[in-house]
């Protein structure tokens, strides 16, 4: 009985596939007991060489409020990503949980929910991008994206990084989101799409559909359907200084000296006095002053990076 159950596979999705689509042997293991990847893999195990020529960028509530939607747009443009099919959706709770559920173990707490605050507050815009530069053999296109992205850490980016060119303000906003690997776009899409609007996806991603059009509209919707703001933290302090709200009584009390913590900051957002008006400049100072991680917790695996893909198999 023992020899039986230790061949036993734990999953269903084939073994090439999982080859194919990550570098990293603890995703593979991690993934394929996952059921999002599981479904997606049911969607899209015949079209591998279509997955590795795609990649998925999210663009997140301040990229509308900030005004970078434009900008990103060329950026994927000019680097050779064209959106295939994209998609408005909002973030809930469990959705935001899911999609980071391999990193939010070193998370500090008080991100967690400042996360939360200001990915519920607005839709999001989901591209499905086509590599047009790829090639067989080549990086995959979610690879070459994630390096495009450039590292979080402001002082390691360089000019032609994309959080550089949209001016990326700390380690939330930074206004849009990549997959790492072809792997994370099975995931993603088996988290955030329903079956038929997966088959959609497929049919497009195998047609090469051209979604600029469909973008564009988009992003004007959701671009008008918010004020523009600055997410300036320092002008969001002067800004809640003027407010009634519990969030403003923090602001005038600093203004006197007195530290004011995340904490607060996170209860007045949610205070049944609190101004809706004050949201982004309250996210302004939060994401500027949570502490990222929590110290002496290991992630669950590195990231895998660009030099994994650049050597064999």
């Amino acid at each position: 009985m023992e020899t039986q159950r230790s061949t036993e596979r734990p999953h269903d999705i084939p073994r090439e596939l999982l080859d194919a689509v990550t570098r990293s042997p603890v995703k593979a293991h991690l993934f394929g007991i996952d059921t999002y990847t599981r479904e997606a893999a049911w969607t899209f195990r015949d079209h591998t060489g279509e997955l590795l020529r795609t990649a998925l960028c999210v663009l997140k509530p301040d990229a509308a409020v900030g005004r970078r939607y434009g900008a990103a747009l060329q950026a994927l443009a000019d680097n050779g990503f064209r959106p295939v099919d994209v998609l408005r959706f909002r973030h809930d709770r469990l959705s935001i949980r899911e999609t980071w559920r391999f990193q939010l173990n070193f998370a500090d707490r008080e991100r967690i929910a400042t996360m939360e605050l200001y990915l519920r507050s607005l839709d999001c815009v989901l591209l499905v991008l086509r590599d047009e530069r790829h090639r067989a053999g080549a990086v995959p296109a979610a690879v070459r994206l994630a390096a495009l992205k450039g590292p979080a850490t402001a002082e390691l980016r360089r000019p032609e990084h994309l959080r550089e060119r949209l001016g990326a303000l700390n380690g939330l906003f930074n206004f849009l989101h990549t997959t790492d690997e072809p792997i994370d776009v099975l995931r993603d899409l088996g988290l955030l799409l329903e079956p038929s609007r997966r088959e959609l996806v497929r049919e497009r991603m195998v047609s090469g559909h051209d979604a600029t059009d469909e973008t564009r509209r988009i992003r004007e919707e959701v671009e008008g359907s918010v004020p523009e703001h600055d997410l300036d933290p320092d002008a969001g302090w002067r800004r809640l200084e003027k407010s009634g709200s519990p969030a403003g009584a923090l602001a005038r009390a600093r203004a006197r000296g007195a530290a004011v913590t995340p904490a607060e900051l996170l209860r007045a957002a949610h205070h049944p006095d609190a101004d809706p008006g004050d949201l982004w400049d309250l996210l302004a100072v939060l994401t500027a002053t949570v502490r990222f991680n929590t110290p002496g917790i290991e992630r669950i695996y590195p990231n895998v990076l660009l030099g994994a893909w650049q050597e064999p198999a």
